[in-house]
């Protein structure tokens, strides 16, 4: 018996109805079906709609790049590289304007998801609980449409009917009016799915419990935007129906976000993909977080521990985004004598250990530590570029320690030692294990910023002293490299979530115990961290977002728009400023993280390459631009044409 799975590998319609199961493996487009043998029974029409499914997940819900690229517009991640990539310029705002398309024209996509609606419901063959099922699948995804382009343009066609070639003149619909009919739109569609859709599916198709995680989703971004408080309570119900009555629970696998536990029931909705015909250079989040470093690398630079290279180079990717130091801070570690989860430096294991030095005594090249490649290359920290293209209204660099003398443990071990079990999930730092290879990043490293010919990293390796483990194989066969095979998953919605925007919810009704009982069930399930003490508002929302980026960190781009919700509601989401106001967060240079040869000092600076550090956010970005030849063209035919406030 083949296991109830939906793979995103070879999609498309198959007609063969077997007793069990349906295979959607055959590629022929739908229009070589009748709409009779199309939509004459629950199975083809369920060959239509999961096929049409890809299309929609790929318009930023999974998919390459739709995880990593938000991720490095977050104080999370960066995109950096200096061997023609460069940075990420929607972070510095350098790379916004009018001629973007961030999505506005998805009407082929809304036209196939406006099929499955109608002609569903229009059926003569089809009974009435088949309908409500396969029906509410169409709204899923036209929802889903909806909210992609209202989170980023705020407004956008609200096609809800089948048009014809015939009849084209019926397609002169105007855009919503505002943000709040947006939210109408889309609200309306994903309650639909959340009450009619199935409680069991296959593992790569949505059930009410998916559907209701994404309502609550919504409901919040919603209530950012419109101020409408009854959004809260659509939230709340959503996300307690998933958390009551689905059944599933909070578990503490490692292997929700590579290979090895693909099926947990905890992912209420993944997309997956057959090893047959996806390769490492298919996603982003693969081929960009795997670095490019040789033997010959390793052994110019002095390394230690020489890679084993088995089957061939084990790293030979394009690495070009990194998570941070702000994110790794976000991990908290178990103090060894108290129990309590703090900030990794403020733990009596690491003060025990450790002497804090003032990081505004660094002030030249090689201060901290330098020495000399077999090629007499130098190599520094801070290196020079450490000292350039700084942003002068934050510190250049904010934490320099130095190892005390008879210490047991050197600053990787004190530093790393005892996180937040989520740590270990999403990040690849000194000293750990990772495909089979053991990790070096401190300076002169096997994996380091200056192991390969620039200084900084950046040529497909780290420029942050990190790179990214959540998102990527484990174990890729035979190695990390573009021409291989893998299967994979990510995760659409998963459960702990849920608890995440029920915490959000209630903060933002006022009532904190009901916040910190939500956010403390990620936190020590999926964290293994003592509960949360917080007893203020403040202290909830200090504990919430820092929750809600190790939870959600790199996820579909889930801490992106966080971010911004967290700015349209101001105070102590955002810093104590005013509703509205710049994000703090996403207005900062982002940090990176160096360690000495002998792991005795560390230093932690402004993350500068490539004027980095200049990242910006202005209030226009709340809304991204709607692109200016859609409107021109609209405009060319007496429709509505009002581009977004600032742009």
């Amino acid at each position: 018996m083949m296991r109830n799975i939906y793979k995103y590998g070879i999609l498309g319609i198959s007609l063969m109805i077997l007793n069990s199961c349906i295979d959607t493996l055959d590629t022929r487009p739908t229009t070589s079906f009748d709409d009779e043998t199309v939509w004459g029974s629950k199975a083809t029409v369920e060959g239509f709609i999961n096929s049409t499914y890809d299309a929609v997940i790929n318009s930023g819900y999974a998919g390459s790049g739709s995880s990593i690229s938000w991720e490095a517009r977050t104080p999370n991640g960066v995109l950096c590289s200096q061997v023609g990539e460069g940075i990420d310029n929607v972070a510095t705002e350098l790379g916004l304007s009018t001629g973007n398309d961030w999505g506005v024209n998805r009407f082929g996509l809304l036209r196939k998801v406006n099929m499955i609606i109608t002609n569903v419901q229009n059926s003569s063959t089809l009974n009435e609980t088949e309908k409500i099922e396969l029906k509410a699948h169409g709204n899923l995804m036209r929802g889903m449409i909806f909210f992609d382009q209202a989170r980023k343009m705020g407004r956008f066609v609200p096609v809800k009917e089948v048009f014809t070639v015939e009849n084209p003149e019926a397609v002169n619909i105007p855009m919503t009016e505002d943000v709040s009919e947006s939210y109408k739109l889309i609200i309306e569609d994903l309650q639909i799915a959340a009450n009619d859709l199935p409680i069991e599916n296959a593992s790569g198709l949505p059930t009410r419990w998916a559907a209701g995680v994404l309502l609550s989703r919504a409901a919040l971004q919603a209530y950012a935007y419109t101020g409408d408080a009854s959004y809260l309570d659509v939230a709340i119900t959503a996300a307690n129906d998933v958390i009551s009555n689905s059944g599933v629970e909070l578990s503490n696998s490692n292997g929700l976000f590579n290979e090895t536990d693909l099926y947990n029931p905890e992912i209420l909705w993944g997309y997956y993909r057959e090893k047959e015909n996806t390769y490492v250079s298919s996603f982003e989040e693969l081929m960009r977080t795997y670095p490019n470093v040789s033997t010959d690398n390793v052994i110019n630079s002095q390394s230690p521990v020489a890679l084993k290279q088995a089957n061939g180079q084990t790293f030979e990717g394009w690495a070009i985004y990194f998570p941070t130091q702000d994110l790794v801070d976000q991990f908290l570690v178990t103090d060894e004598e108290t129990g309590k989860a703090m900030p990794w430096y403020e733990t009596s294991q690491y003060k025990n250990n450790v002497t804090v030095l003032d990081p505004s005594s660094i002030t030249e090249a090689g201060q901290v530590d330098a020495y000399k490649q077999v090629n007499g290359d130098a190599r520094r920290i801070p290196t020079p570029q450490d000292l350039k293209q700084l942003n002068k209204s934050y510190p250049t660099f904010t934490r320099y320690h130095q190892l005390n003398k008879g210490a047991d443990r050197d600053l990787s071990e004190l530093m790393y030692s005892g996180r937040d079990r989520r740590f270990y999930t999403a990040i690849v730092y000194d000293k750990c294990s990772w495909i089979g290879e053991t990790v070096e990043l401190n300076l002169g490293g096997n994996l380091s910023a200056g192991v390969r010919d620039k200084e900084d990293g950046g040529w497909y390796n780290t420029t942050t002293g990190y790179y990214w483990r959540k998102g990527n194989i484990e174990n890729p066969t035979p190695r990390a490299y573009h021409n291989c095979q893998v299967a994979l998953h990510f995760n659409i919605v998963r459960l702990g979530e849920a608890y995440m925007n029920l915490a959000e919810a209630y903060l933002l009704k006022h009532d904190v115990p009901n916040a910190v009982k939500a956010l403390n069930m990620t936190r020590t399930i999926h964290g293994g961290l003592s509960e949360s003490t917080a007893a203020t508002e403040e202290e909830a929302w200090t504990d919430y977002i820092r929750e809600r980026n190790c939870e959600l960190t790199n996820e579909g781009g889930d801490i992106y728009y966080s971010y911004l919700r967290w700015g349209k509601y101001g105070g102590y989401a955002n810093h104590g400023r005013d509703a509205g106001d710049i994000i703090y967060d996403l207005d900062r240079p982002v940090y990176k993280m160096s360690i000495s040869r002998d792991r005795s000092k560390l230093l932690v600076g402004q993350m500068t390459l490539n004027n980095s550090a200049q990242r910006k956010f202005t209030e226009k970005r709340y809304l991204l631009p709607i692109n200016q030849s859609f409107l021109n063209t609209r405009e060319a035919y007496g429709l509505d044409h009002v581009q977004n406030k600032g742009w």
